[in-house]
């Protein structure tokens, strides 16, 4: 017989264990055995996982059970969708629910900073300080154009002129 593990047919194995192998399957399985220790290993593994599985009791099932599911099931029929969508969250614990409030709060911010961005000042120049005299000369200057500009456009020959 070749190597269950090495063939990658575990499943023999633990149908040995269990007992549900054809005796002839079996006998051969045995004389694996002899030779194989990863296979022993494994038998053995697997012969103390069924004796636990038949040692276990299985809790009585509660006289209203039925009455009990009935109920849960019509109740979740009759649920409003916003029930609906806030089931799974009501058993939420506080270590599972501090995250998602800390997410939440989060997107909020960005959110709100997103719709309502702060004003950014322009920077003001270092070191240029504007004079009194300054502005005033400027404003001489613009009005000088100004006075250009008026005549050169009376004096033009051409309708387009400016």
């Amino acid at each position: 017989m070749n190597c269950p593990i090495e063939s990658r047919e575990p499943e023999i194995l633990v149908a040995y264990a269990a007992g549900e192998l054809e005796l002839e399957t079996a006998r051969a399985l045995e004389r694996h055995l002899d030779g194989c220790a990863a296979c022993r290993l494994m038998v053995a593994d697997q012969a103390v996982v069924w004796r636990a599985l038949d040692a276990w009791e299985a809790p009585s099932v509660s006289p209203d059970f039925d009455r009990r599911l009935y109920r849960r099931i019509d109740d979740g029929v009759r649920l409003t969708w916003w029930e609906r969508i806030t089931r799974p969250f009501r058993p939420m614990p506080l270590r599972q629910a501090l995250p998602l409030t800390a997410s939440a709060g989060l997107l909020l911010m960005a959110g709100l900073l997103l719709q309502h961005p702060t004003p950014v000042a322009p920077a003001a120049p270092a070191g240029q300080i504007v004079r009194a005299n300054q502005v005033e000369r400027t404003l001489d200057d613009l009005e000088l154009l100004r006075h250009f500009n008026a005549a050169d456009t009376d004096q033009s020959p051409h309708p387009d002129a400016m």
